[in-house]
């Protein structure tokens, strides 16, 4: 008997951190991702508060601490939990930004995963209709009329007539009543 092994859990553990230094480590292994976050959007909030301070000096006067580190750790929180498609959100809207520039704004259309150059012609023209009729004996019948299940040569040299699995509609047949 076979035993299959996941060991999708195992691949997919983020990478940690514990040993900073040579002498030092962390009591407690830290993920990596969420730390770099933690810095950008910790360097980001202090520069939007400082600039706010430089406007209005006594801005966050007691809330500093809180507003410099609370953010920050508020938006790494909700960068690890939000998974928009099953992605992590950087690699999301990287997607996003791909598919703009190369499909929305150069206005691409695609056909069965193929693109078609073809759409972006701006008049299409079709011919005009034709009644698919045969002449028995001069005169004019419909394909579907009879139970002769022949072909008919329409103007353009096409064979058309009724399918043999199709039953033969008449054309002055009166609707069934329920």
């Amino acid at each position: 008997m076979r035993t299959v092994f996941n060991y999708r859990k195992a691949l997919r553990e983020p990478k940690k951190i514990q040993q900073l230094t040579e002498n030092y480590s962390l009591p407690f292994a830290v993920e990596l991702i969420p730390v770099i976050n933690f810095f950008i959007f910790l360097g980001i909030t202090f520069i939007v508060g400082y600039n706010i301070r430089r406007a209005f000096p006594h801005a966050f006067d007691n809330s500093w601490f809180i507003f410099l580190i609370g953010i920050p750790l508020l938006l790494t929180y909700l960068v690890t939990k939000i998974k928009i498609e099953g992605k992590n959100i950087y690699l999301y809207f990287v997607d996003v930004v791909k598919y703009f520039l190369s499909i929305k704004i150069p206005k691409k259309r695609f056909c069965n995963d193929k693109q078609v150059e073809w759409m972006n012609d701006t008049k299409i023209l079709f011919k005009k209709c034709v009644k698919v009729v045969g002449k028995s004996n001069g005169k004019i019948k419909n394909a579907n009329e009879n139970n002769e299940r022949e072909f008919i040569v329409n103007e353009n040299g096409r064979r058309v007539g009724v399918l043999s699995y199709k039953e033969p509609v008449h054309t002055n047949a009166k609707q069934k009543s329920s």
